[in-house]
């Protein structure tokens, strides 16, 4: 997930990436058009702002039993595809 954050923002191609759990219908928008993305602050405030995304929509490991916890991983997985596939689109765009 980190290598996948770490491309996001890096290519700073994103408006307003949307993340989505499929099977919930949960999303959240991550902004960053604020942050200045060839800097490490920057880059370092977009991989918190993908992660509280991605928690809000996941739900937490904190109290999870372990069946929760697999479909969070579940959930973590399918968000990071997710996620890789709004760049790939955007990336085919440029």
């Amino acid at each position: 997930m980190y290598k996948l954050i770490a491309a996001f923002a890096v290519a700073g191609l994103f408006a307003t990436p949307a993340l989505a759990a499929p099977q919930s219908g949960r999303t959240a928008t991550v902004r960053h058009a604020d942050l200045d993305l060839s800097s490490a602050t920057g880059r370092a405030t977009l991989d918190r702002r993908l992660a509280s995304a991605t928690e809000q929509v996941c739900g937490s490991y904190a109290g999870a039993d372990q069946d929760e916890a697999m479909a969070i991983q579940r959930c973590r997985t399918a968000v990071a595809r997710d996620v890789s596939r709004q760049l790939a689109v955007r990336l085919a765009r440029r």
